[in-house]
C-alpha cells in the first residue's frame, strides 16, 4: 500500500530519467486537468438523464423512443470521437514538446475534417432517420417519438460535431475548464428549453419530444459559439486563422493520417458491439428497453469519473511524452489510475444504496418496471470497478498513440464477447435484460485484464506520433 504513495517506487531506477515529483504534486497536476474532464462529463451525463426526466411526463413510450435513437446518435458521435482521439494525441504531444505552431495547424486540418464528416453523417442519418429507428427495435407505439427526436438531432449534428473537436484540441493542451464551462452553458440551455419547449410553458409551443430534441441542439450550438470565440482570443494558445481552413497542410493531414485508422477501427468496433447489445435489449421489448434507458442513463452518469479520467490522463501522458520522460509517463498514469480506483469503490456503494431513489425520479408506470430496473442497478454498481479500472488505461493507450491496440481489444471484447454471452444470457438461458448487464460486466472485466497486461508490457512508451 504505501508503495502507491510513494512516486519514486512507481517506477524502476533503471528507466529513471532525471528528478522523480513527490506523489502530491502527482497528484495535484493530475486532478488539475482531470477535474474539469470530470465535471464536464457529469454534467453531459446529468442532462442526457434529465431529458429522460422531463421526457417522461411525456410517457414511458416517449423515454423508450430516445433509448432506441441513442444507438444512431452514438454511431454519428462515434466518427467524430475518433477524429478527436487521433487530435488530443497529435496535440498533446507536440504541446509537451513546447511546439504551437504545429498544435494550430492541428486544429485547423482537424476542423476541416470535421466539418465534413458531420455535414455528410448529418444528411445522411436525418434522411433515414425513420428505417434506422425501425431497424434498433422501435415498435408502434415508440416510431414516431423516435424518427423525429433522431431527425432533429441528427439535422442540428455539425454544431455538436466542432465543438466536440476544439474541445478535444483544448484537452490536448490541458485546458479541460473551457470544455467544461462551454458544457455548463450548453446545459443550462437545454434544460431550460425541455422545461419550455416539452410541455409549452410560457407561451412557447407544446412540443413534445420534438421540443427535447431542439432543445438539446440549441444547446449544442451555444456551445458551439462559445468554442469558437475561444479560439478567437487573440492571447489564447490555440488560434483560429480562416484563411488556413482553405490552405491543405499535407504534412499534418498525414500526422492525422498515421493514427486515424486506428482510431476509426476502435470506435467502429466498438459501436458495432453497442447496436448488437442496444437490439438484443430493445428486442425483448418495450418493458426492457424503458428499463435499460433508464439504468443506462444512471450508469452513464457514474461512469464520468472513469471518463473524466480516462480524458486528462491522456493528455498528461501524451505532454510527458511529448516532453521525452517516459518515467514520468508511467508515474503519472500510475497515480491517475490509482485515484480512478478510489473514486469507483465510492461510485459502486452510492449506485448500490441510492438505486431506488434515482430510478423513482424517472417516475416507473409499474412495479415491474421499477423491480426490474432495481436489480439491473446492482449489477451497474460493480460494473463500475472494472470499467473504471480499464477506461482510465484506454485513456493512456490512446494518449500515447497505441491506437491499434485498443482497436483490436474492442474487436475482441465489445463486438464479439459483450453481443455473444448477453445474446444467450438473454434468450436461451432466460435472463432477459439482466443478461445483458451481465454480459457488460463481462466485457468490462475482460478489457480491465487486457488492458492491464498492455499497459505492463510498456510497448504504449515506444510509439511514435
Amino acid at each position: 500500500m504505501i508503495r502507491l504513495f510513494d512516486t519514486q517506487k512507481l517506477v524502476k531506477e533503471s528507466d529513471k530519467q532525471g528528478e522523480i515529483p513527490k506523489y502530491s504534486k502527482v497528484t495535484k497536476d493530475v486532478m488539475k486537468i482531470v477535474w474539469p474532464s470530470m465535471v464536464e462529463g457529469f454534467l453531459v451525463a446529468l442532462v442526457t438523464m434529465f431529458d429522460g426526466i422531463m421526457v417522461s411526463t411525456i410517457g414511458n413510450d416517449a423515454n423508450s423512443a430516445v433509448t432506441i435513437t441513442k444507438q444512431p446518435i452514438y454511431f454519428m458521435i462515434c466518427f467524430i470521437t475518433a477524429l478527436n482521439i487521433a487530435l488530443t494525441a497529435i496535440v498533446s504531444r507536440r504541446f509537451g514538446a513546447k511546439n504551437q505552431e504545429a498544435v494550430n495547424r492541428t486544429l485547423h486540418e482537424g476542423l476541416k475534417l470535421c466539418f465534413g464528416i458531420s455535414a455528410v453523417l448529418s444528411v445522411l442519418v436525418a434522411c433515414l432517420a425513420r428505417p434506422l429507428c425501425q431497424f434498433m427495435g422501435a415498435t408502434s407505439n415508440t416510431i414516431d417519438y423516435a424518427t423525429t427526436y433522431l431527425t432533429i438531432i441528427a439535422s442540428g449534428f455539425i454544431f455538436n460535431g466542432l465543438r466536440l473537436t476544439i474541445n478535444a484540441c483544448q484537452r490536448g493542451i490541458g485546458k479541460t475548464k473551457i470544455s467544461m464551462w462551454t458544457n455548463l452553458v450548453a446545459n443550462l440551455v437545454n434544460i431550460g428549453l425541455n422545461w419550455l419547449l416539452i410541455e409549452g410553458h410560457w407561451g412557447f409551443p407544446e412540443l413534445g419530444i420534438g421540443g427535447a430534441a431542439i432543445a438539446t441542439v440549441i444547446g449544442n450550438a451555444v456551445a458551439f459559439l462559445i468554442c469558437l470565440v475561444t479560439i478567437l482570443l487573440p492571447k489564447g494558445y490555440l488560434k483560429l486563422q480562416f484563411k488556413q481552413l482553405f490552405i491543405l497542410d499535407k504534412e499534418t493531414l498525414k500526422d492525422i493520417g498515421h493514427i486515424l485508422p486506428s482510431c476509426f477501427i476502435d470506435q467502429i468496433f466498438m459501436r458495432i458491439g453497442f447496436i448488437l447489445f442496444a437490439l438484443i435489449v430493445n428486442y425483448l421489448g418495450d418493458d426492457a428497453t424503458y428499463v435499460h434507458g433508464i439504468c443506462n442513463d444512471l450508469n452513464s452518469l457514474m461512469f464520468t469519473l472513469a471518463d473524466g479520467f480516462s480524458i486528462g490522463t491522456a493528455a498528461i501522458v501524451g505532454h510527458r511524452l511529448g516532453e521525452k520522460r517516459k518515467d514520468l509517463a508511467i508515474v503519472y498514469a500510475k497515480v491517475s489510475m490509482t485515484i480512478s480506483i478510489f473514486c469507483a469503490i465510492i461510485t459502486c456503494v452510492f449506485m448500490f444504496s441510492a438505486r431506488d431513489l434515482l430510478i423513482s425520479m424517472y417516475k416507473p408506470e409499474t412495479t415491474e418496471r421499477a423491480n426490474m430496473a432495481s436489480i439491473i442497478m446492482i449489477i451497474a454498481a460493480f460494473t463500475t470497478l472494472p470499467q473504471n479500472i480499464q477506461w482510465v488505461i484506454t485513456g493512456i493507450l490512446r494518449g500515447s498513440g497505441d491506437t491499434k491496440f485498443t482497436a483490436t481489444s474492442s474487436l475482441v471484447s465489445v463486438t464479439c464477447i459483450r453481443p455473444l454471452v448477453s445474446y444467450l444470457l438473454c434468450y436461451p438461458i432466460g435472463l432477459g435484460v439482466m443478461g445483458a448487464w451481465i454480459g457488460m460486466l463481462i466485457d468490462q472485466a475482460l478489457r480491465m485484464v487486457l488492458n492491464i497486461w498492455r499497459f505492463s508490457q510498456k510497448k504504449w512508451l515506444q510509439i511514435q506520433v
